[in-house]
């Protein structure tokens, strides 16, 4: 089927977060991106530039889509819809999620990570990516957190968008309605985590790019930890908050094999 000029246009909106909340619809692009979130999310449509051999390379994509929904566009069509340098052969538009109230509940037994203030979409997709190789299946981010629907987080959260939920929350609210869950964070007054007692369950709090944790939710930390340098010496100024991320899941969930 071929897509309306009206389509093409909004579509082609998508990568501004104002056009997104408007049409309630994001984009996927490049054929596993848009593979692995067929499972996760309402289909709008599946687009594919015309002439295209992605069928033939993956079939498996064809049995999962409905003829009704399958679009073949002009390549000078899908370059502007893409939000790529080089556009992909095919991209996908689905609906965004609706919000729930189970959306803001936390279990005692679980881990979690919540960001606060992180504004770039490379280190929240980065994010993403971690926290679903190391099992986190919810995020808690603050509402001037990054669009995890932005174009360059989808990106780079390489396929695992679908699977790990993000909520955008006061998450001073949050952490109030769970006393009973302990909530770590770094900071540079904190105890060495290599050294530390990290437990199997909580909030893992990871600050802004800049300026680290705020202080509102800084105050409500009860386990402080700090990544220290090998180098006292001789080390960069930080570590990057995706970099931090990784670190800190790893030794959280060694922690949970030899508890």
């Amino acid at each position: 089927m071929q897509l309306s000029k009206n389509k093409i246009s909004q579509y082609s909106g998508l990568g501004l977060g104002k056009m997104r909340s408007k049409t309630g619809l994001f984009a996927v692009e490049g054929w596993k991106s848009v593979s692995d979130s067929l499972n996760f999310f309402e289909l709008e449509a599946f687009i594919m530039r015309s002439g295209s051999d992605v069928f033939d390379l993956h079939p498996e994509l064809k049995s999962a889509l409905a003829y009704e929904k399958t679009y073949e566009v002009s390549a000078s069509d899908m370059k502007r819809m893409s939000s790529l340098a080089t556009p992909s052969d095919v991209m996908a538009v689905f609906r965004l999620p609706y919000k729930d109230d189970d959306d803001l509940k936390a279990e005692a037994d679980k881990l979690y990570l919540m960001l606060d203030g992180v504004r770039d979409p490379g280190n929240m997709g980065t994010i993403v990516r971690t926290a679903h190789w190391f099992g986190i299946t919810k995020i808690f981010a603050s509402e001037d957190c990054v669009d995890i629907y932005n174009p360059k987080t989808i990106q780079s959260t390489m396929g695992s968008l679908g699977r790990v939920k993000v909520v955008y929350c006061n998450l001073k609210e949050v952490i109030h309605a769970n006393p009973h869950i302990p909530v770590y964070g770094t900071l540079l007054d904190g105890e060495n985590i290599y050294e530390s007692s990290l437990s199997e369950t909580g909030f893992i709090v990871m600050g802004n790019e800049g300026k680290g944790i705020s202080p509102e939710i800084r105050e409500l930390i009860n386990h402080r930890l700090l990544i220290p340098p090998f180098d006292s010496d001789n080390h960069s100024e930080s570590l990057n908050v995706g970099i931090a991320t990784g670190v800190i899941l790893a030794l959280f969930r060694k922690a949970g094999y030899i508890s």
